[in-house]
């Protein structure tokens, strides 16, 4: 969704009608405050019912033209079925006959942002600039501010998990040396961020701390997982959605690369710091690893921490 921004600033300044969208709605908070959509329509949930619901209500509006963003199926389905006229988006995943404008793409490796800008080239539009930008509205922050009134400043952020799979989280051992490491140097806390599911996995590394006071878990909704990324004084990731979502409100990043082909992310971004190891299987693009995981066990939490200091000393 953060990569998809400069394509839909794009779109939204091509436009002399109005921009709806259609997504699950925990996600769209993270458009809050950019004004893309003139509306949104909540497609959540993975049954027959929403999609037919959201079908009907697309029929009885009449849409002139469709974009299937994502490269599933089923949004190419969505627009199919509720019979808008013009329907464009990438004629992946055996979905180009549901299409009446494919976007054409070579064989090349590409970056996404490039990947998404390439429609609006598509449709004749204009291009904006390529950084992808957030923010966080008024609204957002009081929320957030009364749920989460213990949380104290300056601070450091952990993304510890990736929906992607395993292969792409950086030891749990590695994360828990690192925050002793910031909490010993610098006296800050270090707020642990899981996703759903993740839990365990940020228990195990809060239990492998010796610092444990300095060290805190917080389950959070995307709305306040954008909030909290944005307090942040530096956010330590894995190669995953909220990094993306860290960088683009203009906080400083470290990104800890596994086994993905960082040219699928590169974009302009000045709060980008990029940590990977060059080893002969780097990147495989594998959601598990045979190969005793040295692409990320490599990452010394050392070199992080160094990393880390340099940032947070250059503010």
């Amino acid at each position: 969704m953060v990569m998809a921004i400069p394509f839909l600033n794009s779109l939204r300044a091509s436009l002399e009608g109005e921009l709806w969208g259609i997504g699950k709605t925990n996600a769209i908070h993270i458009y809050n405050g950019l004004g893309i959509f003139d509306r949104f329509m909540p497609l959540d949930g993975k049954g027959v019912i929403p999609m037919l619901d959201i079908i009907t209500m697309l029929k009885d509006l009449a849409f002139e033209k469709g974009i299937a963003l994502p490269h599933s199926f089923r949004a190419a389905l969505l627009l199919y079925l509720a019979h808008i006229n013009e329907r464009i988006g990438y004629p992946r995943n055996k979905r180009g006959f549901m299409l009446t404008q494919h976007v054409a793409e070579g064989n090349a490796l590409e970056p996404t942002v490039e990947h998404y800008l390439k429609i609006i080239d598509a449709l004749g539009g204009k291009r904006l600039p390529d950084t992808p930008a957030l923010c966080v509205t008024e609204d957002e922050e009081h929320k957030f501010d009364q749920n989460n009134m213990d949380i104290n400043k300056p601070y450091v952020a952990f993304i510890i998990g990736a929906q992607y799979g395993p292969s792409k989280c950086w030891p749990p051992g590695h994360f828990s040396k690192l925050a002793d490491k910031i909490a010993t140097a610098f006296g800050m806390k270090i707020y642990i961020l899981p996703g759903k599911g993740e839990e365990n996995l940020a228990r195990e590394i809060y239990n492998g701390t010796a610092r444990k006071e300095f060290i805190e878990i917080k389950s959070m909704d995307v709305r306040d997982l954008k909030v909290c990324l944005s307090k942040a004084s530096v956010v330590v990731s894995n190669d995953t959605g909220p990094r993306h979502i860290s960088a683009a409100l203009c906080v400083p990043t470290i990104v800890l690369l596994g086994p993905m082909d960082e040219r699928y992310t590169q974009y302009p971004n000045n709060y980008t710091y990029q940590i990977c190891k060059d080893i002969p299987c780097r990147p495989c693009n594998s959601k598990k690893c045979d190969k005793n995981h040295e692409c990320l066990k490599g990452i010394d939490p050392e070199e992080v921490f160094l990393k880390l200091k340099g940032i947070i000393e250059s503010r």
